[in-house]
């Protein structure tokens, strides 16, 4: 558990706050005074600094809430058999339960997507908007166990299509709160969490979350980093969500982070254009 002593990051002026939730301290930003929650949750291995440029552009209007899953950022480290969808789903429900959040504006990544729109279809009465980034939302997503086990922070600068723009400093905020082999757990678990057939503890979940993804008559914008990946699996999600938008950038699968002025402009755009 990392709280004191952490040094000044590039960006990150946010005051921090906690919330218990399950007897894990989650680390969140919340930011703004607008009516409107824009709840922001990041994916492996990142943390809510990853949402450094959107919290301010977010908070004029709007209240700005980044949360850090546990074992991420400033949150708890949990015993590393917690490291499962349902116990990080878990997380993202509970901080929007525990702090009251109302007709809320959900802006996800990668992991990130999946534990917070298990959230949105079970409460679609809750969701006001949906922002939805390079991810995977079905349970036919594939990732090589040899491919997942080596992503490390480096892969967020490794990725990306615009290298220059992620500073050295940038990085070691990144590697920040994982300084020795017991916290690196917390994103090696994820290696494990992509589900190979219809036993594993994803899967379930999962497919919940890819069969409600048509009940989600919200407006929905997607902001897809194509440069590694192409446009195939964002297309396909667009197409399983009525009311979604499909917007590409020349980023990899960090999007925030390779592109982020492009990133504020579509989300604000987003914003108001639905009056959200």
């Amino acid at each position: 558990m990392i709280r004191e002593g952490w040094p000044y990051f590039e960006g990150w002026p946010f005051q921090e706050r906690w919330v218990q939730i399950d007897g894990i301290g989650i680390h969140y930003v919340d930011e703004g005074y607008g009516s409107r929650p824009v709840v922001m949750v990041h994916g492996n291995p990142a943390w809510s600094y990853m949402w450094r440029s959107l919290i301010p552009a977010i908070s004029s209007g709007h209240r700005a809430i980044a949360m850090d899953l546990m074992g991420f950022g400033k949150s708890d480290k949990p015993n590393p058999l917690l490291h499962d969808f349902p116990h990080h789903s878990r997380m993202v429900s509970g901080l929007i339960q525990s702090l009251g959040l109302r007709n809320i504006v959900l802006v996800v990544h990668d992991w990130g997507a999946p534990f917070a729109l298990q959230y949105a279809v079970r409460n679609p009465q809750n969701i006001a908007g949906l922002v939805i980034l390079n991810t995977f939302l079905t349970t036919d997503f594939r990732m090589p166990p040899a491919a997942a086990s080596k992503i490390t922070p480096a892969i967020i600068k490794d990725s990306a299509m615009h290298p220059e723009r992620i500073s050295e400093e940038t990085m070691k905020a990144y590697w920040a709160p994982f300084p020795d082999d017991e916290a690196k757990q917390s994103y090696q678990a994820f290696a494990r969490m992509f589900p190979d057939s219809n036993y594993h503890p994803s899967f379930k979940p999962l497919k919940e979350v890819e069969q409600g993804l048509a009940r989600l008559k919200v407006p929905t914008t997607i902001i897809w980093g194509t440069g590694r990946s192409g446009t195939t699996y964002a297309e396909r999600i667009s197409k399983l969500i009525p009311e979604s938008k499909l917007e590409t950038l020349n980023a990899g699968h960090f999007v925030p982070e390779d592109s982020p002025q492009e990133v504020e402009k579509l989300v604000q755009n987003f914003l108001e254009s639905h009056n959200l």
